[in-house]
């Protein structure tokens, strides 16, 4: 199944600040936020005005009160998004000298237990060989060979999903074994160097699927040509831990683990080779893209956790910049 790159999503408000929230979001775009997600949000609270009733051009205490109630079914971190497209919209009104009841909202922080699932080198060559093996349809004559070069990316190069499968051709560097991510997570372009060997893989991929595109077509193509969804590589991702004898539970593993996995074995390694985290942290956050230093940091008590052998070297050269506590969890 095919989708647009970076599509731009678009509601219709019709409720009493209809106008008003239209006028929000132009604004955020035009100094370049997606606010796509967002976008619907803000349909939401649209909906909202219309069924409390809520007078134009404001937004009433009991509007907000409702707004900030958290669902019994709706996590911590769905509940705080909301909040931040509610204190940016109060933001907005208030800047406009519109009518609102609310200055600031800080949704309370809360530490999260959750713990990513870090494959073995086993798993990842059982992972690999499942790939291998993938079957290709009459419809998506190949499949085969896009998943198993797709996997192999995601936990060589430690990319993102959304990130590996927006990759356009021109976006790969054959010659230099570079990718260029374009307009990433945190909306900055970043450029990721390959290991020589899933170099030569790209090379070979391209040499079979790309003899007569333009550099602007998709470098892991769908059947029609277009960009895979996430959707159909979680169908992908089912076969693979099916085939490659690895349990999956409700809570993973995940395809955004085998991230959490390459980040965990680059720290690892360079605990054993004795490099200097205070200066390979700041190069790691960078290749992966993180906004926060923080972000990364939390890989530090991960590995650490996982590896009793170089627990001893962390807690002698770096205990002052391991993390206590809770881990990362961060967004696909």
């Amino acid at each position: 199944m095919a989708k647009d790159r970076n599509p731009i999503r678009t509601f219709e408000y019709t409720g009493p600040i209809g106008k008003h929230l239209e006028a929000f979001i132009s604004e955020k775009r035009a100094v370049g936020f997606k606010y796509t997600a967002e976008a619907f949000r803000l349909r939401e609270i649209d909906r909202l005005c219309i069924v409390l009733n809520t007078p134009p051009d404001s937004l009433p205490h009991n509007l907000v009160l409702e707004w900030g109630l958290k669902r019994s079914h709706e996590s911590h971190r769905t509940w705080q998004s909301r909040q931040v497209v509610m204190r940016q919209l109060t933001d907005y009104f208030i800047n406009h000298g519109l009518d609102t009841h609310l200055t600031i909202i800080e949704p309370l922080h809360k530490d999260y237990d959750f713990v990513p699932y870090i494959f073995s080198d086993d798993e990842i060559a059982r992972i690999f060989s499942a790939a291998d093996a993938l079957q290709s349809y009459t419809w998506s004559p190949q499949r085969q060979e896009v998943l198993s070069l797709l996997f192999r990316i995601l936990y060589s190069c430690g990319l993102r999903l959304g990130e590996a499968l927006s990759l356009k051709l021109k976006d790969v560097n054959l010659e230099n074994g570079v990718f260029t991510v374009i307009d990433g997570k945190n909306r900055t372009d970043r450029y990721i160097p390959m290991s020589p060997e899933l170099t030569q893989r790209c090379r070979a991929f391209s040499a079979k699927i790309h003899q007569e595109h333009t550099q602007d077509s998709v470098f892991l193509p769908a059947p029609d040509g277009g960009f895979y969804s996430k959707g159909s590589m979680q169908y992908a991702w089912s076969q693979l831990l099916r085939a490659a004898n690895i349990p999956r539970t409700d809570s993973g593993p995940r395809i955004h683990d085998l991230r959490h996995t390459f980040s965990v074995s680059c720290l690892k390694n360079w605990v054993r080779n004795g490099k200097d985290l205070n200066a390979m942290l700041p190069v790691l956050s960078a290749y992966l893209g993180h906004k926060r230093l923080s972000a990364t940091e939390h890989y530090l008590r991960l590995t650490a956790d996982m590896y009793p052998e170089v627990v001893s070297v962390f807690e002698a050269n770096f205990g002052g910049v391991i993390p206590k506590g809770d881990y990362l969890h961060e967004e696909d």
